[in-house]
């Protein structure tokens, strides 16, 4: 029985592996469709729920191991960083063993029908859960793996971007029935699948372009992180993005983006900096957009500012959702009463103050850095009007590590989403600009002036804009329960035989 386990452990952790190699960094894309075949083998052969559990978390601690292997490369600013990384896989890996357990309590008493719809409404829903609370997260999504294939994505600007996890999870679970039963009529409902996924680019856009067309400029850079927070750089950096800007210039567009946060200073508090950056507004009669830390009635803001082609601040956005550990510590003042708080603000001396609400900049929607993982905050920005996304994002901190594409990859179905063009610039990552179907014009990592030609800005809301995930968690919710309750049924049908 020990050594028959050992094969399923086998088969759930080789299953991980495989769902994180379709994923960006290693982007086997193809391999998503078939990834969790291996775990399925393993739960149907799973003699108890408990073992249903273990195997499952096993699936996620491998697959989150080996996708956000990207936060161990924060180890050279502090080594606890290390033991971090290994709780967070193991933490992101629990609804995964929930839905394990629950699938193999059903597993005697489903028919396919029932393995088909059971399997992804609790992988979607458990999917959605790893978003909340402090430590949750958008990113090692299964839909990501299919980022760069936009005819597989239309139906995010319906039914949020989990559906197609969902169509991914139910092709998966198709094919492990066609497995065991050996029989074509699972392997024609795989089929089918893939064909209505793809049948949702049939359906309009639903949105209109009423605005004239943006020639766009990205100031993507390459500095490194531990150069970026050395405050005696601030000259040296100064003029290393004045340049590029004045590069921008002589392509005379409509708007010039810079990185988060690009320089060591408060831009907006500094009357020697806030002037250079008015005058390249002036001298282009463009407008720029940028991030920078703010300090303000003593608190500390992550901010993007709009600068008209007069060099006038028009507003300025104040990051919602800032990053857990690296922005502020969850549950600090509890931490501090435990009588860590040396240990605390040896982590991060102080926590950054969260804006009050996804505000857009004119027509411009800017989720900074960790915001843009999450639907949450672009759907915000398309509801209050934006007809533009524009993420700004510092990477530098990942070091060329394949969280550079994971994070670009969330432009995407940021864009799919809401049918908004998305622009993203980075430092130290990955800059680009993503079309409302998905389709990516243009990507570039490294240092230099991307100039993106008739950006559209778009009014009008998807479905998905106007609705958010309620009906879909609430219908994969509702599938859940009837599965559950069919198989409470069953056994108490079975316990009065």
């Amino acid at each position: 029985m020990i050594r028959r386990f050992g094969r399923e452990s086998i088969l759930a952790l080789a299953s991980g592996a495989l769902a994180a190699l379709s994923l960006p960094g290693f982007g086997a894309s193809g391999l998503v469709y078939g990834a969790l075949v291996p775990l399925f083998l393993a739960l149907g052969r799973a003699r108890t729920v408990r073992q249903g559990a273990l195997l499952s978390f096993l699936f996620g601690l491998s697959f989150f191991a080996i996708d956000v292997r990207w936060i161990a490369s924060l180890s050279r600013f502090n080594p606890l960083v290390v033991p971090g990384y290994v709780l967070l896989a193991a933490y992101l890996a629990l609804p995964f063993a929930v839905v394990g357990a629950l699938l193999v309590w059903l597993r005697d008493r489903r028919s396919s029908w029932m393995w088909l719809v059971a399997a992804p409404a609790l992988l979607v829903l458990a999917e959605f859960a790893r978003t909340l609370g402090p430590f949750g997260t958008g990113f090692s999504m299964l839909h990501h793996a299919l980022y760069r294939v936009p005819w597989l994505l239309a139906s995010a600007a319906m039914l949020g971007s989990w559906a197609i996890s969902g169509f991914i999870v139910a092709v998966n679970a198709a094919l492990y029935r066609a497995l065991r039963t050996r029989r074509l009529f699972p392997l024609a409902c795989a089929v089918l699948l893939v064909g209505v996924q793809a049948a949702f680019t049939l359906v309009p856009i639903g949105v209109n372009r009423d605005a004239p067309d943006l020639d766009v400029a990205l100031l993507s850079s390459d500095v490194d992180q531990r150069v970026k927070l050395d405050a005696r750089n601030l000259a040296t950096l100064t003029d290393r993005y004045i340049a590029l800007a004045e590069e921008a210039l002589t392509h005379e567009p409509d708007l010039i983006v810079f990185p988060e946060s690009f320089l060591p200073a408060y831009i907006l508090n500094r009357d020697d900096l806030f002037p250079r950056l008015a005058a390249v507004a002036q001298e282009g009669a463009c407008q720029l957009l940028f991030g920078t830390g703010e300090y303000r009635e003593r608190s500390i803001l992550n901010s993007t500012v709009l600068v008209d082609p007069a060099g006038t601040v028009v507003s300025t956005y104040s990051m919602v959702r800032p990053v857990p550990f690296g922005e502020y510590i969850p549950g600090r003042a509890i931490l501090e009463r435990l009588g860590l708080g040396a240990w605390t603000r040896s982590l991060l001396p102080l926590d950054l103050t969260r804006g009050s609400a996804y505000q857009p900049l004119g027509e411009y929607g800017t989720p900074i850095c960790f915001e843009s993982v999450f639907p949450t905050a672009a759907r915000a920005f398309v509801r209050s009007g934006a007809k533009l996304l524009v993420t700004v994002t510092n990477d530098a901190w990942f070091d060329g590590s394949s969280e550079l594409r994971a994070h670009f990859a969330a432009a995407v179905f940021r864009s799919v989403e809401n049918r908004r063009w998305t622009v993203q610039v980075a430092n130290g990552g990955v800059s680009g600009v993503v079309d409302a179907s998905g389709r990516i014009r243009s990507e570039f990592i490294g240092e230099g002036v991307i100039v993106a030609r008739d950006v559209d800005r778009l009014s009008g809301m998807s479905l998905y804009a106007r609705w958010g995930d309620a009906p879909l968690l609430a219908g994969m919710g509702f599938v859940a329960f009837v599965a559950l309750a069919f198989g409470a049924i069953t056994r108490r049908k079975k316990r009065g035989e």
